[in-house]
């Protein structure tokens, strides 16, 4: 039985078309809630949680995927990462007088970039790829990205409970996406087969309605055939997501041990310990420190 946290990859039109379907029921809402971000930025974070999950999920080796975006506006940061083992966090920094009730990405963040990042040690070269705030979503931020960068055109369709009214939301998965990438023809004979099959596939996305989508009475499986049957569809081994922050008490011990006595006394309490909250699980831990004068 297919779980509630994972991405699904799967092909079309006999290897023409690649994808995966992203559903994240407990892991996107888990991190959303522990940050207690205004509702605009919740459905912001939801939907770069979810991309990040469906990008980092095809990591060949021990590795770790980034999206990160800085902008000049009211939200200065959003950041979200993944591990090859999926393990998936974030956060997002806001400016200290945070206002705004503005949902899109433009008038959140205002001007600057987003760098996509594969970090994955020995195995490969680390790879990133940047491209500007000029979209109004990650979503299409990221269709950018590829279509610039890689030269795949490449469409998303992301959903989350967090830009609608809704009250009981127990039935829903809380994000979710689904991402299909048009592959380079073999030949120029295909050209034509290849283009009616992207054609088809976007039209077929595009009947699919947001509480069809979210529904956890729905299999991811059940989803695709509804959409692509028509296609030659063939569906692959899912991908567990999971909600799991790497920090841990010993790197901050090293951290706070290498600090100076000046910068001590800077963050220390009137009782000489070291305070440390982590950005992403925002799990608190208290250092005593030995600051002689």
């Amino acid at each position: 039985m297919t779980l509630n946290n994972h991405v699904i990859p799967f092909q079309l039109g006999n290897n023409s078309i690649r994808g995966n379907i992203v559903r994240l029921q407990t892991v996107v809402s888990e991190i959303v809630k522990r940050h207690q971000y205004p509702t605009n930025v919740e459905s912001l974070f939801a939907d770069t949680l979810t991309i990040t999950a469906c990008l980092g999920s095809r990591m060949k080796h021990n590795g770790v995927f980034t999206i990160q975006a800085k902008g000049t506006g009211d939200v200065h940061t959003l950041f979200s990462d993944i591990t090859s083992d999926g393990f998936l966090r974030g956060y997002v920094g806001l400016n200290a007088r945070f206002k705004s009730v503005e949902s899109n990405l433009n008038s959140l963040m205002g001007s600057g970039h987003v760098s996509f990042t594969l970090d994955q040690g020995k195995y490969s070269k680390r790879y990133q790829g940047i491209v500007s705030l000029e979209k109004q979503n990650m979503s299409k931020i990221t269709e950018l990205y590829f279509n610039n960068s890689e030269q795949l055109e490449t469409k998303f369709l992301t959903f989350n409970y967090y830009d609608i009214n809704i009250s009981n939301r127990k039935n829903l998965f809380s994000a979710g996406l689904i991402m299909l990438q048009k592959l380079p023809v073999k030949s120029s004979f295909d050209k034509e087969s290849n283009e009616e099959i992207w054609q088809n596939s976007l039209n077929f996305l595009s009947t699919l309605g947001k509480e069809e989508f979210l529904s956890t009475n729905l299999k991811s499986e059940e989803i695709l055939y509804r959409l692509f049957n028509e296609l030659e569809i063939t569906v692959y081994e899912e991908i567990i997501i999971r909600d799991q922050c790497r920090c841990s008490e010993e790197k901050i011990k090293f951290v706070v041990k290498n600090l100076s006595k000046r910068e001590l006394k800077e963050i220390a309490d009137k009782n000489g310990n070291v305070k440390v909250i982590c950005e992403f699980c925002k799990t608190e831990r208290i250092f005593p420190c030995q600051i002689s004068n």
